[in-house]
């Protein structure tokens, strides 16, 4: 079989997107994919039974042109200025595929959502990842202001952190080329930049209603920007990117009700990821304030944080692992119920517990006897 006759090098040479475990047993604790863990709101159940009908042998709006007049009251942003999505995913497809040809730069920090660097790879771009620093900060004076598509997260993954925005804003003014925002997880944070990509042409904020509104299993997102920049994107997205029942879902999840329940669960996520944050330093992680619905817990030294993983999930209780070398000591933990965090954290100190005692045991035998 000759790969090289049927698909481009680009695509044989990189490696594709790994997204986190989807175990099929009911009753693991899932804290690895930043799932809300309430349900979405009645009002989104009930949109989807009553779309369940002969409605579903016609094309959805090719546009999404209703759910974008409900997304522009919400965040009172202009209709021409806003993009739906198959997910945010989809978007950052589109993005990449209108923007980035062979060599053109593209940038973001050493650690963010990794999907970006697949993306570029895909387009043949030329990558500069800017490394951040120890405290997980972002200088912005390292990333080129020539660069023809510059992204990161506000916050940004897998830390939950957001960069100062008189950084943001500075770098925004100056840069040649575009700027996406991804705000995936804002609806946790403090504050947002909307603001920001109103006042550069520039800037693109993304959005999704997978985190806070609990719908990761829609998949819906949507963009602000600029109508032409916008209107450039439009061209290449497919003709029927978003299906009827997504689009009504997200009608219902926009609606006053559907928010009401939204910030009541973010409310709630909150309080529970400063009561994790505690419990965990507690037990000797460093863990950096979040403004998501994710912690990032650093432990050096025994045992591991790939051996805690691995033996997390014999217990049945999946937390993020990965083999990044600034991030071999360190787990990402989605915030759950307090059930589910409670479970979590006695899995954790039996693991803990478990592993130190076999690390004693066998020190003593490999000690000589006096």
């Amino acid at each position: 079989m000759n790969l090289e006759n049927w698909f481009r090098p680009a695509v044989l040479k990189m490696k594709g997107y790994v997204p986190g475990e989807q175990p099929k047993d009911t009753t693991t604790v899932k804290l690895n994919t930043n799932e809300n863990p309430y349900p979405p709101s009645p009002e989104v159940l009930k949109a989807v039974r009553d779309q369940a009908d002969q409605r579903l042998r016609l094309y959805p709006e090719p546009a999404a042109d209703t759910l974008r007049k409900r997304l522009s009251q919400v965040y009172r942003w202009p209709v021409e200025g806003i993009l739906v999505g198959n997910g945010s995913d989809e978007i950052l497809s589109i993005l990449f595929h209108a923007s980035v040809g062979k060599d053109d730069l593209v940038q973001y920090p050493d650690i963010t959502y990794s999907l970006y660097p697949v993306l570029a790879r895909l387009r043949e771009a030329k990558i500069k990842e800017v490394k951040l620093k120890p405290d997980w900060g972002l200088d912005f004076k390292k990333f080129s202001p020539a660069a023809r598509l510059t992204l990161w997260g506000y916050p940004n993954p897998p830390v939950g952190n957001c960069f100062p925005q008189t950084d943001i804003k500075a770098f925004c003014r100056k840069a040649k080329g575009l700027v996406l925002i991804d705000e995936a997880y804002v609806d946790f944070a403090k504050d947002h930049c909307l603001d920001i990509a109103k006042a550069c042409p520039n800037v693109l904020v993304l959005r999704t209603l997978s985190k806070s509104f609990s719908l990761a299993g829609a998949r819906l997102g949507f963009v602000f920007g600029h109508p032409w920049v916008i209107a450039e994107l439009m061209k290449v997205k497919d003709s029927y990117n978003v299906n009827r029942i997504t689009q009504a879902v997200g009608l219902a999840a926009l609606s006053p009700a559907g928010l009401a329940d939204m910030r009541k669960n973010v409310r709630r996520i909150r309080l529970d990821r400063n009561s994790l944050t505690k419990e965990l330093r507690n037990l000797g992680f460093t863990v950096p304030d979040s403004q998501s619905n994710f912690i990032l817990a650093t432990r050096r030294g025994s045992p591991s944080s790939e051996g805690l993983y691995k033996n997390l999930k014999k217990k049945r209780v999946l937390v993020r692992y990965f083999p990044h070398p600034r991030l071999k000591d360190s787990l990402r933990i989605t915030v759950g119920t307090p059930a589910q965090n409670h479970r979590f954290l006695k899995a954790l100190k039996e693991v803990m517990s478990w592993e130190l005692e076999v690390r004693s045991e066998i020190r003593k035998l490999l000690t000589p006897h006096s």
